[in-house]
Order: structure tokens, then C-alpha cells, then sequence
């Protein structure tokens, strides 16, 4: 699939690049205008068909061309981020009525995304949702943090009968979906996440006392929601 998407990429950079050269010789006659849109259209187009994370390339490609129909005065820059948010809702509205939920636990999980993996001196569990819902209960595991990558898609973590370790940091990003993190009682949440057209509630307490665990969280949430129960 690498090998498709140089491929791919490599014959648009050239074609464009004949197709530019020529105009500039005045052999052909045509509206180059917007052209640097195409810097983001290329790159996207070819993420597609390569990259793990699909909902960002579709974004992107998606954004690219609204540029590039901008740029040419087909539709106003004003009314653009409207544009934007149309398109966001379709890829939204399409992963959930096309792509399945999935349930999991710490060990007997569906697929790869919840793999441990030793990040910052600890055992994080790696999860990535695209284009779906994915659950984990971790009950009576160990849990010392993890790594959440959510894109249109909704992921949650059931944490409240977990061996929770005092300190332990879940690293959020967020883009067109959403995520529920449920904490042990009498657990203490530092909330680091920064939020840009979403929310971010947190119904937990947040002020440190003796004998309480820390649970940190840090990351980004745009345009979605998180809840820590």
C-alpha cells in the first residue's frame, strides 16, 4: 500500500508539474489560481490509501478542495468554516452508520488498539478508534496509563475497578468524536485536556488529599466531547 500511495502521489506532483510548466511557456492557457491548495489536496489524497488514521486524511482532502474552490471564487471565504462543518458532520453521520462497535478488555481486546506498549517509563495501552465506538473495562488489571487517538468515533474507558496507579496519565486527542472515562471513587483528576469547539465535564473530584490517586489527563479535544465520571 506504501508503494501505491508514492505512486499515486509521485504522478499528480509530476503532472502538475508539466501541467505548470507548460502554462508558463504559453503553450497552454489555463486558471492556475488556488494552485496552493493543492499542497494540502496532494498529501491528504495520498494518506488515504496509507495512513492508519483515514478520518484526518478525509478531513483534509476534503478541506483542501473547499480551498481550492475558494481560491477560485466559487464559494465565499467567508462561509467556508460552514462548509467545513457540513463536511465534518457527513464523514461523522457515515461512520456511525456504517462501521460497527467493538467491546474489549485490557488483554482480550478487539484488534490492536488497546496493545500495551512502555511509554515514559510505564506500560500504556495504545488505542485508536476511526470511524467506530470501542469499549474497555479494565477490571482487577493493572492500569498505568494510555495513549487515546479518537477520529469521528467514540471511545470508552472503564477504570472503576481497576489497579490504578497513584500518578497514572491517559493522553488524549480528540478530533470529531467522543470519549467517557469512568474513575474509581475517591479518585482525584487533574484535568490538562485543552478543549476547541467541544466540552470537556468532569463530574470527578479535583482537589488532591491525602491517601487519594492522581489520575492526569492531558491532550486535545476539538470539535467533540469527553466525560469523567
Amino acid at each position: 500500500m506504501k508503494r501505491t500511495s508514492k505512486i499515486i502521489g509521485g504522478i499528480a506532483l509530476v503532472a502538475f508539474g508539466i501541467v505548470w510548466a507548460l502554462e508558463l511557456l504559453d503553450v497552454i492557457s489555463i486558471s492556475l489560481e488556488g494552485w496552493w491548495a493543492l499542497f494540502v489536496i496532494v498529501p491528504c489524497f495520498v494518506n488515504i490509501f496509507s495512513d492508519r488514521h483515514k478520518a484526518g486524511a478525509i478531513i483534509g482532502f476534503g478541506i483542501g478542495i473547499l480551498l481550492l474552490l475558494a481560491a477560485r471564487g466559487i464559494i465565499p471565504w467567508n462561509d467556508i468554516w460552514k462548509y467545513m462543518l457540513c463536511l465534518a458532520a457527513v464523514v461523522w453521520g457515515v461512520s456511525l452508520l456504517f462501521f460497527n462497535s467493538k467491546k474489549g478488555c485490557g488483554h482480550c481486546h478487539n484488534g490492536e488498539s488497546a496493545t500495551p506498549v512502555v511509554l515514559d517509563g510505564g506500560k500504556q495501552h495504545k488505542i485508536d478508534v476511526t470511524f467506530g465506538k470501542q469499549e474497555y473495562s479494565y477490571d482487577g488489571q493493572p492500569f498505568e496509563g494510555a495513549d487515546v487517538h479518537v477520529s469521528f468515533g467514540f471511545a470508552g474507558l472503564d477504570l472503576r475497578d481497576a489497579d490504578l496507579r497513584d500518578g497514572a496519565v491517559i493522553a488524549v486527542d480528540c478530533s470529531f468524536g467522543g470519549m467517557e472515562i469512568r474513575v474509581p471513587k475517591g479518585v482525584c483528576v487533574n484535568n490538562g485536556i485543552d478543549a476547541a469547539f467541544a466540552g470537556v465535564d468532569c463530574d470527578c473530584c479535583t482537589q488532591p488529599s491525602d491517601g487519594c490517586k492522581t489520575l492526569h489527563l492531558k491532550g486535545r479535544c476539538n470539535f467533540g466531547g469527553i466525560e469523567i465520571k
